[in-house]
């Protein structure tokens, strides 16, 4: 959507932006002349452009008037403290066949592990990938050109810092899934622009899991971008989890392009940072292509959280699923924005949407804008929303049967998300969610009972 006023602005001053000559030198790719024209026409568009207000329809209900005033600068190095421990942090259990960990937005070669050396597979840091195979990754990086009305997402190319580059060859299957884990660890208000690349060849399988997670308290922001391309008959699965500290921004975007036959997977669980928005956009753009979107959000004290997608149907045939859940409480915030949007040509797709969210308080609150963009004739679509609180027959019930008033309180909320939670086939990420969802509900609970 495009910025067109000075109302519709909202002006940052980062330090990083003005110094970005410096910055730049020592970033990946740094000398190869097609990306510093690249990264230098981004910059351009982002100041142009500047970060969306609320009077722009697709942030109406997300605020980044404060964000604006924190004075960001970029990490300068990977190095964090020597002695966190990081062997716990991710969501792929200990099956990933590759293990890739980038701290403050740098690959972290020491915290990493690489696995066995297979014909068919290419896992690289993105700077290792524009040394060895720049000419894989720039069509994909420059796809996403121009960025005239996306801010954030031309700020990423424009210091995109590193992250990872999966290709996987045509019919090749890779068993076991990928790990990435970005971590933050600073000391004062730093920015990452970590930028990942999935190529997935023509019939070829590959899974992957996303972790983002924060050490400490400090405020920092992350700007992650990933751009997943689905080849004819390809499989994609997907898998983020959100888990940054409580003073952290978690501001992602993750474009997704299916070719005819392609499959795409993706499951988001988003319970961190204090304001954090994920949008997804996925383009059917092959006969017959196969997409779904689930997830659940978890919020509590003052947090904002923003589920934004997008799936367009370009072509005959394709399908689509989206299933996102939420728990708020205290004085949280949620917002979902998901939009199936049918192009001319696109006859006989089958697209259906559906939001729920759990309000556990009479302060939280939930934003939800279901939306259909239908240009087709013969379609078939649905798309609905629904917010509630706990139903406290349900939980007299409970309650009749021997459970005290918390742990009816608890088995209701794992009730309600328990049909996203049980449609994740992968064990190891499966116990990683609801470990994730007991100490959300710990934490709850302690808070109800000390009343902070």
């Amino acid at each position: 959507m495009r910025v067109q006023d000075m109302s519709r602005r909202i002006t940052a001053e980062f330090p990083f932006v003005e110094r970005f000559d410096e910055v730049a030198a020592g970033l990946p790719g740094a000398g190869l002349h097609w990306l510093d024209a690249l990264r230098r026409d981004s910059l351009d568009a982002f100041n142009r452009v500047a970060l969306p207000s609320t009077r722009v329809e697709a942030w109406k209900y997300t605020n980044l008037k404060d964000f604006a005033k924190t004075p960001f600068d970029i990490a300068v190095s990977g190095e964090g403290d020597p002695s966190v421990d990081l062997d716990g942090a991710g969501a792929g259990g200990p099956d990933a066949e590759h293990r890739l960990v980038f701290l403050n937005g740098r690959f972290d070669a020491g915290r990493s592990r690489a696995g066995s050396v297979r014909e068919g597979l290419t896992v690289l840091s993105l700077g290792e990938a524009l040394r060895r195979q720049a000419q894989v990754v720039r069509p994909h990086i420059e796809r996403l050109s121009p960025l005239e009305d996306e801010a954030l997402l031309a700020l990423n190319t424009a210091f995109m810092m590193d992250g990872c580059v999966v290709v996987v060859d045509d019919g090749a299957t890779v068993d076991r899934p990928i790990e990435l884990i970005f971590a933050s660890d600073t000391r004062s208000p730093t920015s990452a622009h970590p930028r990942n690349l999935v190529v997935a060849g023509a019939g070829s399988r590959v899974a992957l899991t996303e972790t983002h997670v924060g050490i400490g308290p400090s405020e920092y922001w992350s700007n992650p971008v990933t751009e997943v391309v689905v080849a004819a008959g390809a499989s994609v699965v997907h898998r983020k989890v959100q888990r940054e500290s409580p003073r952290a921004y978690h501001l992602a975007n993750t474009r997704v392009t299916l070719a005819e036959r392609g499959t795409y997977r993706a499951f988001l669980m988003s319970v961190g940072a204090g304001l954090s928005r994920c949008e997804i956009e996925a383009r059917l753009e092959g006969e017959g292509a196969d997409c779904r979107l689930d997830g659940i959000y978890l919020a509590r004290d003052r947090q904002h959280t923003d589920i934004t997608t997008r799936i367009v149907h370009a072509e005959p045939g394709g399908s689509s699923r989206q299933l996102f859940k939420g728990v708020l409480d205290g004085r949280s915030h949620g917002v979902f924005q998901g939009q199936i949007s049918v192009s001319p040509d696109a006859q006989r797709p089958d697209g259906h949407q559906l939001n729920k969210t759990l309000l556990l308080s009479n302060e939280a609150e939930i934003d939800t804008k279901p939306d259909l963009e239908i240009y087709a004739d013969d379609v078939k679509s649905s798309h609905g929303a629904a917010a509630g609180q706990l139903d406290e027959l349900e939980s007299f019930y409970l309650r009749s049967r021997g459970l005290d008033a918390e742990e009816a309180r608890q088995v209701l909320i794992r009730a309600f998300i328990a049909e996203v939670v049980e449609a994740v086939e992968d064990e190891p990420f499966r116990n990683h969610l609801n470990a994730s969802i007991d100490g959300w509900l710990s934490h709850e609970a302690a808070a109800r009972e000390t009343g902070t």
